[in-house]
């Protein structure tokens, strides 16, 4: 008789030797998924933890140590850890460094379709602190730009993203999102009240649903990429259903979302299957196909790789408590 481990894993398209691989310990890199868009690059990756899933839980809710495993993260800190609407002393660690002068061009000369996710509102903004703005007064604006973000898309969810301003036509990162959730069966099929909420949200909250947003300072070709994340997740058939959402990123990618399932395998050992879509101009257009192909491939490796590391911090776990870890841990 095939466990929900079993079956969950199979609908994924993990073979009977991948699923036997990781019940046995191992990572597995699953390729890629069936595209959302022509701008999605995806991975979809099955892992063993040694660790219960409510300490698995507090990693990802109350304690994301992604500097212990993402080497790209720079920075991150916690958004509005009250449940309340958030503050500007949320983001006073947001730097924009390294490359400051860089940067500080950048968001000087910000218009439509330039390296920088931002609105038309937002562009104008940026435009009337004047060619002469200072370090501090684009990284203080930067700031406020993200608390009204968060809070829009707190209030709102999807249809609270403002859209970012393009050369031909704005893109709607809540309606990527929007169909990154529409595209994948498992979902909707296993948790479908959680995949409701996901698309949702902030509306129909399942009772026993809980959730944590923070910023992270990522280094992306040299340069600071900041973006807002909000994971959520609740209890599901013995196990842990959880999303993780970049419904904003000031560069180099458009949004991110990430769906896993963490499921008991015994009293002290877990099998997470996790899937991630991430969406960026730089593989649409001519040649989408063989772009994406490429940038799946380098992008799996790459997570595969954070992934590892990430099985650690999990396994080293079992005794945590929000006592005992930091952010910085």
């Amino acid at each position: 008789m095939s466990s929900l481990i079993d079956e969950v894993l199979k609908e994924a398209g993990f073979s009977d030797a991948a699923i036997a691989d990781v019940k046995a310990g191992k990572l597995h890199y699953g390729g890629s998924l069936d595209a959302a868009s022509d701008k999605e690059l995806s991975v979809k990756l099955a892992f063993h933890v040694e660790g219960k899933i409510d300490n698995i839980k507090l990693i990802f809710l109350r304690l994301p140590a992604k500097k212990k495993y993402d080497p790209t993260v720079g920075d991150l800190g916690m958004i509005a850890t009250d449940g309340g609407d958030g503050s500007l002393e949320d983001f006073a660690g947001v730097k924009l460094s390294p490359n400051e002068a860089a940067m500080d061009k950048l968001y000087s000369n910000a218009a439509p379709g330039s390296d920088l996710n931002l609105s038309q509102e937002e562009i104008e903004i940026f435009k009337k602190l004047g060619k002469n703005a200072t370090h501090e007064q684009i990284e203080n604006t930067l700031k406020q730009i993200l608390l009204d973000r968060f809070r829009a898309y707190k209030k709102n969810g999807l249809a609270g993203i403002k859209p970012y301003a393009r050369a031909k036509k704005e893109f709607s990162a809540g309606e990527e999102l929007k169909n990154q959730i529409l595209h994948g069966p498992i979902l909707k099929k296993r948790a479908p009240v959680f995949h409701n909420y996901a698309l949702d949200y902030p509306n129909n909250k399942p009772e026993e649903a809980e959730e944590s947003f923070f910023w992270v300072n990522s280094i992306i070709d040299d340069k600071p990429t900041i973006a807002l994340v909000h994971r959520v997740g609740m209890p599901h058939s013995g196990g842990y259903v959880y999303m993780e959402r970049h419904f904003y990123i000031s560069r180099s990618h458009n949004c991110l979302q990430g769906i896993g399932a963490a499921m008991t395998q015994g009293d002290e050992e877990t099998v997470v299957l996790y899937a991630t879509r991430t969406s960026t101009d730089q593989v649409s257009g001519f040649g989408s196909a063989a772009k994406r192909t490429i940038g799946n491939k380098v992008m799996g490796g790459r997570m595969a790789e954070n992934f590892e590391r990430a099985r650690k911090v999990l396994a080293a776990s079992k005794d945590l408590s929000l006592r005992n870890l930091s952010l910085d841990d």
